[in-house]
């Protein structure tokens, strides 16, 4: 709860003409920014473009925000539309060699986890944002619902949904044969 005021007084700050409320708006939401993008763009690469492109949006329309708004959920929307737009833009100029697929497979797998992976890979973008911001972030599902505007029992039957096909795989030795 102490950092949901933290960050609707960063907020305000920033409204205010105060760009050091910035830092404190970025540190609390940048993780949970990555989580909306990535699934959407696919790529690590591009999905970190699309951040600062968020980050660039936020600094600049904060005159937008309404304080009865959640700071988190106006952030993710900003995040979740510029994603799909950097999606269909992309989706019409895609052509790759098929000699460079390796490497761009290769760094961009560097630079995720194993589990992300298997998450990404096997949850519907919802559960897998669900599963980013319940469990590696420590969100409340309440504020996951809040954030991607579905009801908190909503949130709690995806999640609960998502972990059971993960806990499937890793059984099943899915984690196993990533290794």
């Amino acid at each position: 709860m102490f950092d949901n005021i933290k960050l609707e007084k960063s907020m305000k700050r920033l409204q205010n003409g105060d760009a050091s409320a910035f830092d404190i708006i970025y540190e609390q939401t940048h993780r949970m920014v990555y989580y909306i993008i990535y699934p959407i763009v696919k790529r690590h690469e591009l999905a970190e473009e699309v951040m600062q492109n968020v980050y660039i949006n936020v600094y600049e329309k904060i005159y937008q925000y309404k304080s009865q708004n959640s700071p988190k959920a106006w952030i993710a929307m900003i995040a979740r539309n510029l994603a799909i737009n950097e999606y269909n833009r992309n989706k019409k100029e895609i052509n790759l060699d098929i000699d460079t697929m390796d490497f761009i497979d290769n760094k961009t797998k560097e630079e995720t986890t194993p589990l992300i992976d298997l998450a990404h890979d096997n949850l519907e973008n919802d559960e897998f944002i669900i599963v980013m911001l319940c469990v590696c972030e420590g969100y409340k599902r309440r504020e996951v619902a809040d954030i991607l505007g579905l009801s908190t029992s909503g949130v709690t039957w995806k999640l609960k949904k998502a972990l059971n096909k993960l806990k499937q795989l890793t059984k099943g030795g899915a984690l196993n044969e990533i290794k």
